[in-house]
């Protein structure tokens, strides 16, 4: 007489349906009782039912390749998309790796100082990922973002005009490092910036800056 070695098939196939009943079964549960409570969000999966108790459940999102996600994607969570405000600055304070740099408090301070070269071909790269979106690729203030954009604030600058032209290449610097005409004159005066440009001084290293200063004044002329 032979014994079989060979599982039972069957027994196993019953096991695993018992097994995904039962899952099926507690994450029903966890969705009415979140949704009972009023702390599940059907877009991203997100649960609170008090802290510390906070967990993700099978998302239902309207765009997406499958209409249940039970193990939702980072597109699906809460996100700053490119380019889309609040634009994410460093903390205010901080010092970055390369060391903390001089912040003036007028234009006369900026220009008291020998500007610095730069590289124009690194500037316009730079130009290109950072200005080109507002500024455009003309740098007429024409840029991608204005398309069908109802901008209810100032109207990105046109680079080319004789304002610009004819500012030095200190003033350029200034303007980029501190949110624009706007951003700077408001910075001078102690009020917070209401302007829509960056503080690029948050945001690139000072030789960055210079090279699309040079960038600049390479493409508009000479003051």
């Amino acid at each position: 007489m032979f014994v079989s070695a060979t599982p039972d098939v069957s027994m196993n196939r019953r096991s695993s349906r018992t097994t995904l009943k039962l899952w099926a079964s507690a994450l029903v549960g966890l969705l009415l009782l979140a949704a009972s409570v009023g702390c599940y969000d059907s877009a991203t999966g997100d649960a609170n039912i008090g802290d510390p108790i906070n967990f993700k459940l099978p998302a239902f999102p309207e765009t997406g390749s499958n209409a249940v996600q039970l193990f939702t994607e980072m597109h699906y969570q809460p996100s700053y998309r490119s380019q889309e405000e609040p634009r994410r600055l460093p903390p205010e304070g901080s010092v970055p790796i390369t060391g903390a740099e001089v912040v003036y408090t007028s234009l006369a301070d900026y220009n008291a100082n020998p500007p610095k070269g730069g590289d124009s071909t690194l500037g316009q790269s730079l130009y290109n990922i950072n200005c080109l979106v507002c500024h455009g690729a003309a740098l007429d203030g024409n840029g991608p973002i204005m398309m069908g954009f109802n901008y209810n604030s100032a109207l990105p600058a046109d680079l080319r005009a004789d304002g610009t032209r004819r500012s030095s290449d200190n003033d350029l610097y200034a303007y980029v490092s501190g949110g624009g005409r706007m951003g700077l004159a408001l910075r001078f005066s102690g009020r917070a910036t209401q302007s829509p440009m960056p503080e690029f001084r948050r945001l690139l290293t000072e030789q960055e800056r210079w090279d699309i200063v040079s960038y600049l004044r390479v493409t508009i002329g000479q003051p």
